[in-house]
Formats: structure tokens, sequence, C-alpha cells
């Protein structure tokens, strides 16, 4: 294979393992983020107090903070900033309480006390906008931040902008069983698939038409992005989203190991490859390595890795070789099954208050129950398929971009 899409094969391959490349080496901008086209065309927000719901990851082309740079523009009036989780700067941990904040203007959490805007907060602003940077897996908090800020500006009468992003992993492809309602909960609000291939403008359309949220909704749309672009060919800088989604490949393998959560199984975060591998005290690294391997998982080959150098493999090492192929959750299934057919009952699946967070993360529990019933991956991955069909209809009429 030759020309542009071997080079882009090889520096994906690079990327895997080193991180992102040095800003010298980031090929020229090809997208223009919301927050650009907003500022070229700022009558929409003339004369309006603005509150603004983003973090560290909301910025502009250039790489400067989207609330920085609104507040220092005389076009615009920002009375309140409104962080998700891992706050304003993006540095609290996962799952962490986000305080409020003092400045010159309030900064108020929502992922703290409250999760949606309070009447108080609400008295501070007449018009949300929102500016955050999703990972375009469905279990991460930010799309369910913003839909609440929706329901309860809808409630208020107040309007809100959404300036899109785009999704990491790019537009086509869906992946992962779409969200049952008995599953509902704060990563997973509505009934999406696991990865729904969409930017965070579309689920804002998509969830103020389709679910019936019906607020005052307008989304600002890039420039120069399509379906078929991953976060390396947009020129844009990579911010991290949270703190353990470092580069622009990580959110491959976080949708593809972070729904391992609530299993006796780990994902490599607190390594310097968070999300990149999977490990166990109990693991097999060769034989599971050598196994997923066999199956010709598309876009994804494993290797055997040793946590420390004087210790056997105690852990497999996910390399993404091409982000249009790989199919994350159909990735993590073979991963759960193979697992479990090597290791038996040391695969546990783990219930927290009752309930299994395996469950919550991946919207339903029939998946959990087939692994448990020793059902072949692939049997699981069919069982998804007519139902990625039909939201793949019902997702179309909030489509953006070809």
């Amino acid at each position: 294979m030759r020309g542009p899409r071997a080079f882009l094969l090889l520096l994906v391959v690079l990327l895997a393992t080193r991180g992102p490349l040095p800003a010298a080496a980031q090929p020229p901008v090809a997208t223009r983020p919301g927050v650009d086209v907003l500022l070229e065309s700022p009558g929409l927000l003339h004369g309006r107090r603005i509150g603004v719901l983003t973090h560290a990851a909301g910025i502009t082309s250039a790489g400067e903070p989207t609330w920085a740079v609104l507040r220092r523009d005389p076009r615009f009036q920002v009375t309140a900033l409104f962080a998700p989780e891992h706050g304003l700067a993006g540095t609290v941990p996962a799952g962490r309480s986000v305080p409020d904040g003092n400045g010159d203007v309030p900064v108020f959490s929502l992922y703290g006390r409250t999760r949606r805007p309070t009447p108080a907060m609400l008295a501070h602003v007449d018009l949300f906008l929102v500016d955050l940077q999703d990972v375009g897996a469905r279990a991460y908090t930010y799309a369910s931040t913003m839909a609440l800020v929706m329901q309860a500006a809808r409630e208020a009468g107040k309007p809100v902008v959404v300036l899109d992003r785009p999704n990491p992993m790019g537009g086509l492809h869906l992946d992962g069983p779409v969200l049952a309602p008995p599953y509902q909960s704060f990563i997973g609000l509505y009934p999406i698939p696991l990865v729904h291939g969409m930017t965070i403008g579309e689920l804002a359309q998509l969830f103020n038409g389709l679910f019936d949220i019906g607020a005052d909704l307008t989304v600002v749309p890039m420039r120069g992005w399509t379906r078929r672009m991953i976060w390396q060919e947009t020129g844009l800088p990579w911010v991290r989203p949270s703190p353990n989604i470092p580069t622009m490949l990580t959110p491959f393998y976080y949708a593809a190991t972070g729904v391992l959560d609530g299993t006796t199984l780990s994902a490599g975060v607190g390594t310097d490859t968070p999300f990149q591998l999977v490990h166990s005290p109990w693991l097999d690294g060769v034989r599971l390595a050598a196994r997923l391997n066999a199956a010709g998982l598309p876009g994804v080959v494993f290797e055997p890795h040793a946590l420390q150098p004087e210790e056997p493999p105690r852990a497999v090492r996910l390399v993404v070789t091409d982000p249009l192929r790989f199919r994350p959750a159909t990735t993590a299934v073979h991963i759960l099954v193979e697992t479990r057919r090597l290791h038996g009952p040391l695969l546990e699946f783990v219930p927290r208050g009752g309930r299994y967070m395996f469950d919550l993360v991946w919207g339903t529990n029939s998946v959990r129950k087939a692994i448990e019933r020793g059902a072949p991956a692939w049997a699981i991955v069919a069982r998804w398929e007519t139902e990625l069909r039909r939201f793949q209809m019902l997702r179309s009429p909030y489509l953006l971009y070809p």
C-alpha cells in the first residue's frame, strides 16, 4: 500500500505507542471547530448574558480556551462558567466531586452537589453555550451533562447553543448494544449504541428531537470535517478531555477496555498507556494475545506485556493498526470471551450496591449473561446488529456532515 493512506497508517501505529506528535509535525488544520465559526459570526449571542459549559479541551483551532477567548472579546458577555466532570481544568480524577469556583465570574459545578443547573445558577444567564469535547463512546459523562443543561434550559425558557467538535473516532461506524431503558444512568441517559459515531452537536440534535428534550437549540457546525476523519486528520491540537485520555488515539482504546469496568480485569489506568492494556495478576498474557490474534479482529493486534520487567506477561497490549476498521465493542467481547475460556471463574463480574456496574456501562445485562453461559463472541456481537441498523436510520435526520 502506498500514498497518503499508507502514511496515515504508519502515523497511527507510531502514535499508539508514543503519544501525540510534536506540534511541528502535526498536519495543517483542516477542520474548524464550532467556536471558530461562532467567532466569525457572533450575532447569535449579541446582548445575551452567556453561561459557558466547557472544560480544558474546549479550545479554538489556535489552541486557546473558548471561555477565555469569549471573556476578553467585548462582543460577548460571559456571566457564568459551568464545569462538567473533571472540572474546568480537566484535572479532577474520575468520579470525584468537582467544587464550585470563585473569580471574576462564578464557576458552577455540574458534577458535585447537583448535575443540572439549579434555579440560582439559571438566574445568572440568558443563554447556555456548550463547548465540550466528547470521545465517541456512550459511557462518558459529557453528553449527559449537556442533556441535563438542555432540560433545565427548556424549563427556564433559555436557549442553548452547542459548538460542535470532531468525534475522535470518526463518524462512520456504530458498535455495541443500544442502551436498554432499565440501565439508564449518568453514563448513559438515552438509548444510543456504545459506540455511536456522532459528534456532540449531532447528539444534542438527537437528544432534543428523537428523545423529546425540546429545548430552544442551535448547533454551530464545524467546517471541513467529514465522517471519515479521525482526529489525526483534522490538524487540530489535542487536549486531553479527561485525565486518562492523554492522546488522540486513547478514545479508541477507552471504547474497547473502559467497558471492562465491573470485572476482575483492569485497563491500564495509572500506567503511561491508560486503556491500552488489559491485565490482572492471574492473566496469561502470552496465551490470551495468541488467541485474540488468531481471531483476526479488524484494525487491531495484541501483544503480551509484562507490567514489570522481572514478571511474566500478566497483560495484553492492544495496538490499533487501522482506526477506520477497528471495532471497539466487538473487540471487548472477544477479550472477555477468550479470557473466560482461558481462566474460567477468575474472570468475575463484580456487583456494586446490588447492581452490576458492567451492565450500566454496556447498557444491558445480555452481554454479561451471554459471557457467563459461555456463548461465543460472534453470537454476542450478532445480537446487536439489528438494533444498530435501526439506530442508524433513526439518527440519520440529525447528522450534520457527509
